[in-house]
């Protein structure tokens, strides 16, 4: 199957209230985003979140941990301790689920 990309906006948030959104690529096979520098503000502060917004409106979250995939809900077995679905980077690294 090819890689399908798909032309949406990406969104971070800073704690000194800073919200930086730019042009992005999404790669809805991988789950990999490619989002254009921001060539406007500078953020003080730390990241708070990231996510994209899709044409239709939906929004997915990008892990904090690697800055580059989306998140995703997968059903299984979560650290083989438990049953059930919890999120995880759709480029597998490690979260800590809430």
């Amino acid at each position: 199957m090819k890689n399908k990309i798909i032309k949406c906006e990406f969104t971070s948030e800073w704690s000194d209230g800073s919200i930086v959104t730019t042009n992005c690529e999404y790669d809805s096979k991988t789950g990999y985003v490619n989002p254009e520098v921001s060539k406007g503000i500078v953020p003080i502060g730390l990241l708070l979140k990231e996510y994209i917004t899709l044409e239709n409106g939906d929004v997915l979250n990008v892990c904090q941990d690697c800055h580059e995939y989306v998140i995703k809900s997968v059903v299984g077995d979560l650290n083989d301790l438990s049953y059930g679905e919890y999120d995880q980077c759709s480029n597998n690294c490690e979260l800590e689920n809430d």
